[in-house]
């Protein structure tokens, strides 16, 4: 079997991406305000065909995979759907049936995945910071002192139009990201791992795992098929190669929220990626809803000191370039981006609102998230509210959101009791 990449040339509507995003983003919404009931409603009629929704998640994957690698006759992921639609369609019982289904599409998601891999090369900026870093850590050079984005761009093939444009056309040139970003490959790159992505598969592969092993029984297969056949996560985590560790190591840290340890994957993942920002004050006041303002003070102190050591010797070498670095993307006035009204506006030469009235707006929106959640005038909410203001700033990367329908099937306060 022989594949190819390929540029596949989705121009669609502007307001078609901005349309469904929004919906997503207001069905999530809905589901964090209303907590388990919507949800146990929503469960009942995923329950009652478990195993359509594996079939059907096997069969985007794999036609996700199409658009952007064709393949010479029939490939290993193609054989893998058919045989999850064969297994669904047979006349077996569901206890025999659906882990035979699972595992087939699993594994149909994994190959899908490694292909995209193989015969895509790196094609965006996020990937080739975390791999030109740790190769700079490794040549024993400072990874924000010395780095430059578009000098990384060309080590790996790429132009310099790759890296994040700022509005007045310029690119931003700096190691944006916290160290576990190129901290984590380092020694896997050490030892010869070419391609970091690997290690991000392995990562979503964890994410799923946890949230299937999180949700009820009665629930799993319907939350496989969730998982499996959210292409954005594919898209986004895997393919473009945006690190998925902050998500991981977040959801590890709700779903420890009982245990202290939990402060101490918060602080990974603040060092990890910005994203953890925003979510991390959302745990902390979880755990003083739950224990009380000794106890999340405690917790926040321990997070902010984890992420505090893991950045000293940074710190300490080369403080201006760290600090320049990480707060780039939230103060530098870069180009608008993604699936928001701003990316909507600027499509439609349109853009009516400056760059800080979207800062402004997704700002409010936050803090109002966040008091609500304090207040406890909402159920659930803990991983995905904090994320939901970001579709109102000018930079709405769908990254940012592919995450939102686990993390709402596992972030209420008490956990989900549907009926048996």
């Amino acid at each position: 079997m022989a594949v190819a990449a390929v540029a596949v040339p989705l121009d669609l509507p502007p307001l078609v991406p901005f349309a469904t995003t929004a919906i997503a983003l207001a069905a999530t919404l809905a589901l964090a305000a209303v907590g388990g009931r919507a949800l146990e409603r929503i469960g009942e009629l995923a329950r009652a065909r478990p195993r359509a929704l594996l079939a059907a998640a096997t069969v985007v994957v794999v036609w996700d995979r199409h658009l952007f690698v064709s393949s010479a006759g029939i490939a290993p992921d193609d054989v893998l759907a058919a045989a999850s639609v064969v297994v669904a369609l047979a006349p077996l019982r569901g206890a025999r049936a659906t882990p035979v289904l699972a595992a087939l599409a699993v594994a149909t998601f994994a190959v899908a995945a490694a292909t995209l891999i193989v015969a895509k090369p790196y094609h965006s900026d996020a990937v080739v910071a975390a791999h030109g870093g740790a190769q700079l850590l490794l040549e024993g050079r400072r990874p924000y002192a010395d780095f430059d984005m578009v000098a990384q761009l060309r080590r790996f093939g790429l132009p310099p139009e790759y890296a994040t444009p700022l509005e007045d056309g310029t690119r931003l040139r700096s190691l944006q990201y916290p160290a576990l970003t190129f901290l984590v490959p380092a020694p896997f790159v050490a030892a010869g791992l070419a391609d970091v992505r690997v290690l991000y598969l392995v990562e979503v592969l964890a994410i799923f795992t946890l949230v299937v092993a999180s949700v009820p029984a009665a629930w799993r297969a319907a939350a496989l098929a969730a998982c499996l056949g959210g292409i954005a996560v594919v898209d986004q985590f895997v393919l473009a190669g945006v690190d998925p560790l902050w998500a991981l190591l977040a959801l590890g840290a709700w779903l420890t929220r009982r245990s202290r340890w939990s402060a101490v994957l918060l602080g990974l993942a603040l060092a990890t990626r910005q994203p953890a920002w925003l979510v991390a004050p959302f745990l902390i006041a979880s755990a003083g809803r739950r224990s009380g303002r000794s106890e999340a003070g405690f917790r926040a102190v321990v997070a902010a000191a984890v992420a505090l050591v893991i950045h000293l010797p940074f710190l300490l070498t080369q403080p201006g370039a760290l600090v320049a670095g990480v707060t780039a993307p939230a103060l530098l006035p870069l180009e608008a981006w993604g699936v928001g009204p701003a990316k909507l506006a600027a499509d439609a030469h349109a853009a009516v609102f400056p760059r800080l009235a979207y800062v402004a707006a997704a700002a409010a929106a936050y803090l109002l998230a966040l008091a609500a959640f304090v207040r406890g005038r909402t159920r659930g909410g803990a991983l995905s509210l904090p994320l939901l203001p970001l579709w109102l700033s000018s930079r709405a990367l769908l990254s940012y959101f592919a995450f939102l329908g686990l993390f709402v099937l596992v972030d209420d306060e008490d956990g989900y009791h549907p009926r048996r």
